[in-house]
């Protein structure tokens, strides 16, 4: 199969590490053929809105194609994180505010219930098309690995459901270091983003009813999954890791669940070997075009 679609890219605009420039962005995915691509920075706060609204006048002001779309990719975020954010109440320390609260300790009446920190009305204004909503890190901290499975699905569940998410970004995704997310991300003083808290292996202990269950819900509510080729595909993991995805995936497609593709792009320029790996695998397990959805149609306008 050959993938046309790149709905999942980050720009310069972007609340983290990317570094791409938007005419750079459009050049080389038409470069690679692509029909359909869109940049989707990160959004997680209201901390984060000049980011997104910086990214929204950029690509208005750029010469583009109509190939070309703008969406945004939503963090789940616990609603007293961004409670707290958005009425000021938080001491800023370092970057800390820009990816949420959850480093520093939370109030006794702490709110963990998912949230999504944007609003229908703003994402006019912004001329935002499309919507992926995403999990990326566990609303609460645990060392527990079936609390932070319960924690990932919860999120995702939420997503799935919400009217606003056209798209769950990622799926099961940072699974294999949110059991150990106090050392992945150096809370415990060791060296951030050690290989020692990967645990590639709990993919495999993922409950099939949970699978099952969200790929109903997906299919229920209209909500399309993203084939992230960076995830799915990461190099740095073993084959058993990449079947176990794959294989989750086309248990999806079986039931009847509609995805997209997206590069999940934060470097400055795209990889294309990335995109030609992912063509292999989807011929590998199955997958035809009828899979595919073009045009992300949108739950909502």
């Amino acid at each position: 199969m050959k993938i046309r679609q790149n709905l999942h890219i980050h720009s310069l605009h972007s609340c983290d590490s990317a570094c791409a420039a938007i005419n750079d962005i459009q050049k080389e995915m038409l470069d690679c053929g692509m029909t359909e691509f869109g940049l989707s920075d990160h959004y997680h706060t209201t901390y984060n809105l000049c980011d997104l609204q910086s990214a929204a006048n950029d690509f208005r002001c750029c010469k583009r194609p109509a190939e070309f779309h703008f969406g945004v990719e939503l963090t789940c975020m616990a609603k007293w994180e961004c409670d707290a954010i958005k009425d000021g109440k938080y001491e800023l320390n370092g970057d800390d505010p820009v990816y949420g609260l959850r480093y520093n300790e939370p109030p006794a009446n702490a709110d963990f219930s998912p949230c999504i920190d944007l609003d229908e009305e703003t994402m006019k204004k912004l001329g935002i098309e499309y919507t992926i909503g995403g999990a990326h890190w566990p609303l609460k901290i645990t060392s527990n690995l079936e609390e932070a499975l319960e924690d990932l699905y919860t999120q995702m569940m939420y997503l799935a459901e919400n009217p606003l998410v056209d798209i769950l970004a990622h799926p099961w995704y940072p699974l294999h270091v949110s059991h150990n997310w106090a050392g992945w991300t150096g809370m415990t003083g060791r060296p951030k983003f050690s290989r020692e808290f990967v645990d590639y292996s709990v993919y495999a202990k993922i409950p099939a009813w949970m699978n099952e269950k969200l790929g109903e819900t997906l299919i229920k509510n209209g909500t399309l999954a993203e084939i992230n080729t960076s995830e799915v595909n990461d190099p740095s993991a073993p084959s058993e890791y990449r079947d176990a995805r794959w294989r989750q995936l086309a248990e999806w497609r079986e039931m009847g669940v509609k995805f997209v593709f997206g590069t999940d792009q934060h470097a400055a320029h795209n990889v294309r070997s990335q995109i030609a790996d992912a063509e292999l695998f989807l011929d590998l397990y199955g997958f035809k075009e009828d899979d595919i959805v073009y045009g992300f149609p949108k739950k909502r306008r």
